[in-house]
């Protein structure tokens, strides 16, 4: 995808990735060459050492991996010990086989992944994909892959393992809350498609559904947002439920819309909390006097947090739902002479009130929960809440 050899403006980005129909949540990359590397160092540290005592002493010296095995699995074993899901160390050919991968057609289940409290989980399943259709919902626990254990894997090596042609079998193991045991879902990838921006009109409301922010997303949200003013409709209810995310350009740009020109939509913060930048709007925005409510849910993150938080914060519009994900932070890259990459956290994203998003998530201001079971019998108690206010 959206990959360089050269110099890449990933600290100024957000990007969820579409992984073969997994969506990644804000993997940002900054390429920039180094003449650093991690190889060739171990007479420096004590692995040397201890290499060479189980070379000499231990019972089956056959099994012992070979210097740069020895020092990759050191080196994983830090970075592993940081407990930050976002920063990882890959070797040349795991890498390469990444890059592929996000290089490679969107085929695969339609639902992005992540980590809470060290198990991964389901962020959202993308509506009108197999993952949706399949009745996986945001905050399952995914316990296995085609009956293999979850247990230790990063979000990149269980993409790898979901991702697949159209056509083919993925099976997951699945823990819900509220339920007991592990459920089987038997899901059959496909090529994933979603429309960006939906648009319907309840009670003479107009509800806008956004799946992801794209590049072009805030300019589809205006157009669809001047169709319905056309109509005489001027009370919005934009629904952010099951979005996963995006580029940061475009949630600065969907802030906009509804914003006075120069404000903050949102902080980048790195070590000691100091302020790295402040993004602002640089446009006169087309709906400011708009009436508007947003519903969230557990699968609402990154920039939908960052779109939610900004909106409340400057123009106290009202959330309907449930606490979002809690991811905002930055990742960037180092990539070393001998191939291998360090793909690493450098910052974190705060509102324009200075309220942390990354393990925090962006509480609503009506808490209505949406059940299974209202799922099934087609209600959504939460839309009928934020009509309800938006009236």
């Amino acid at each position: 995808m959206k990959l360089s050899n050269f110099i890449f403006t990933g600290l100024l980005l957000i990007i969820s990735f579409v992984l073969g129909g997994i969506y990644f949540q804000e993997y940002v990359y900054s390429f920039i060459s180094s003449n650093k590397s991690l190889s060739g160092n171990l007479e420096t540290t004590g692995l040397q050492k201890v290499y060479d005592f189980l070379q000499a002493e231990y019972l089956y010296p056959d099994s012992i991996n070979d210097k740069s095995s020895s020092e990759l699995g050191a080196i994983k074993g830090m970075v592993n010990s940081l407990e930050d899901p976002y920063t990882v160390y890959f070797s040349k050919e795991e890498y390469e086989d990444f890059t592929q991968n996000l290089e490679g057609q969107f085929q695969g289940i339609g639902a992005e992944i992540g980590f809470r409290d060290e198990q991964l989980i389901v962020v959202s399943p993308i509506d009108g994909t197999p993952a949706s259709k399949a009745g996986l919902l945001p905050g399952d626990s995914i316990i296995t892959i085609n009956d293999e254990s979850t247990l230790g894997l990063t979000v990149e090596k269980a993409v790898t393992k979901i991702r697949g042609e159209k056509g083919t079998e993925v099976k997951l193991g699945i823990s819900r809350e509220g339920q007991s045991g592990i459920q089987e879902f038997k899901i059959i990838r496909d090529i994933i498609d979603v429309p960006n921006i939906k648009v319907e009109e309840k009670d003479g409301i107009g509800v806008i559904s956004i799946s992801q922010f794209q590049l072009e997303t805030p300019s589809e949200l205006e157009q669809s947002i001047s169709k319905l003013a056309k109509k005489g409709i001027d009370k919005i209810i934009l629904d952010l439920r099951n979005n996963p995310g995006g580029y940061l350009q475009a949630a600065v740009g969907v802030t906009e819309l509804f914003v006075p020109k120069g404000s903050i939509a949102v902080i980048e913060k790195g070590r000691d909390k100091k302020i790295i930048e402040e993004l602002k709007t640089k446009k006169t925005p087309k709906y400011e006097n708009l009436k508007l409510v947003i519903l969230l849910n557990q699968g609402s993150a990154s920039a939908s947090e960052i779109v939610a938080g900004a909106l409340r914060d400057l123009k106290q519009i009202k959330l309907v739902g449930q606490q979002t994900f809690g991811k905002g932070v930055v990742q960037s890259t180092e990539e070393f002479k001998d191939g291998s990459v360090l793909k690493y956290t450098v910052a974190e994203w705060f509102t324009p009130s200075g309220k942390a998003i990354n393990k925090e998530g962006i509480k609503p201001d009506f808490e209505v929960k949406l059940s299974s079971e209202d799922i099934k019998a087609k209600r959504d108690p939460q839309l009928d809440k934020a009509i309800e206010i938006i009236k």
